[in-house]
């Protein structure tokens, strides 16, 4: 996934982010009420496994590091925090002050030189490219990441060229931001180890979920698997 990707991850999926706002959220991982009805199953199905003898292959098993689950809000005022803070620090480095200060002589009649220049500093001082550090409509995740994905494409505007650095900078927060969000929207499976044994070979077992769909636990030794609603 490059930075281009990420920064357009947050810009395209804000509203669902403002959308999912209204609606019932887990702000825990694993979930709770999920568990405790896996584990129902678990205790239920241990004398039954022990007369059962089909496997799965292990093959089927999948590990990725436990996520933290983040309520929605939360989430939008992290990633806000995050790209605004970044796109100050890089405005701060790369963007050219206004010429306001630069002195013009009065335009008089016919004077169109004085009046040419005159208008290109007024258009200057508030050219819409400029990263604002203190208009509040502008200063929020999804314009500090559209502002970031202009500079790192090089698009024109008063700066000066991104240094690696800069670079670098932009890419750590745009890959942060965009995997806050697609965790936030279960866009992305999970998995966590569980502390309860498999009911018929004792191995680790492991939920997963966090994309949508229903948790599943899987047990790492047999491969056999639960759902919420029953046993595989």
């Amino acid at each position: 996934m490059t930075t281009a990707t990420h920064l357009k991850t947050v810009i395209n999926h804000w509203t669902d982010l403002q959308a999912a706002l209204g609606t019932q959220q887990a702000d825990t991982w694993p979930p709770v009420m999920g568990i405790a009805r896996l584990h129902d199953h678990l205790r239920a199905d241990e004398d039954a496994w022990a007369r059962r003898a089909e496997e799965r292959s292990p093959d089927q098993l999948g590990a990725t590091t436990a996520p933290l689950r983040i309520a929605i809000l939360d989430t939008m005022t992290a990633v806000d925090h995050q790209l605004v803070d970044t796109a100050d620090t890089i405005a701060g480095a790369i963007q050219r002050l206004p010429t306001t200060r630069v002195p013009v002589r009065v335009a008089g009649p016919g004077d169109d030189i004085a009046l040419q220049l005159r208008t290109l500093i007024l258009r200057d001082e508030v050219d819409e490219r400029r990263w604002s550090f203190t208009d509040p409509r502008r200063r929020t995740g999804p314009y500090a990441a559209a502002w970031l994905l202009a500079r790192h494409d090089g698009a024109d505007g008063p700066f000066a060229k991104l240094t690696g650095v800069h670079q670098d900078q932009i890419g750590a927060a745009a890959r942060w931001a965009a995997g806050q969000i697609e965790q936030a929207l279960e866009m992305t499976r999970r998995t966590q180890a569980l502390e309860q044994p498999c009911p018929h070979c004792r191995g680790v077992l492991r939920i997963e979920g966090g994309d949508g769909q229903a948790p599943t636990v899987k047990c790492r030794g047999c491969g056999r698997k639960w759902t919420g609603e029953a046993a595989a």
